[in-house]
């Protein structure tokens, strides 16, 4: 449950702090984590936020998949000064929470996936990036749209596995090839 009695300059540490922890997140990222950790309200959240963006604290910038927040120079230092105003029970949701969610964004990031209508159900785009490049990107087809979720939310998990088998399939010789190729070498 949200603590009804925090200030807006809280809510501003909150976030400040919040993005300290996360690293470069999406504002969907950022909102998730403190609407469900019980951080803030979406409410208090976009209020923070806009302030934050508008005293030049967090900036924008852009990613292979969109556009993630930064907090700058100044916003660290901010928060350096000021978090110790935050209330001990926000200090103790941000500390239980953040490793996990940093994990969680840095996945999202790095393994991104997206659904849309096509006309056999929903065309389910699963990528992989490395150093901000696409190493492999596949495209599914979902029967429905819930269907479709779990693939997407089960992507970030399963993708180190699943890219790996892939890549051991099709880069595997075939057994006749193999046993051609060691035979040439033993006659080296």
């Amino acid at each position: 449950m949200f603590d009804v009695h925090a200030t807006e300059e809280e809510d501003k540490l909150v976030l400040l702090c919040a993005l300290d922890r996360l690293g470069g997140c999406t504002e969907e990222q950022l909102l998730r984590f403190v609407v469900e950790t019980g951080l803030e309200s979406q409410f208090q959240f976009f209020l923070a936020l806009s302030g934050l963006k508008e005293a030049g604290l967090v900036r924008e910038s852009r990613h292979l998949e969109g556009t993630l927040l930064i907090l700058t120079p100044e916003g660290r230092q901010s928060m350096e000064l000021f978090a110790p105003r935050i209330r001990a029970s926000q200090q103790e949701k941000l500390e239980q929470h953040s490793a996990a969610w940093r994990r969680r964004v840095l996945d999202e990031l790095s393994m991104p996936s997206e659904y849309k209508p096509s006309g056999n159900g929903y065309a389910v785009t699963l990528r992989a990036l490395e150093s901000g490049e696409e190493i492999f990107s596949m495209t599914l087809t979902a029967a429905t749209k819930a269907q479709a979720k779990r693939f997407c939310a089960r992507w970030p998990e399963n993708a180190p596995y699943l890219y790996q088998k892939i890549m051991e399939r099709l880069g595997e010789l075939p057994k006749e090839e193999t046993t051609a190729s060691a035979e040439l070498n033993d006659q080296r």
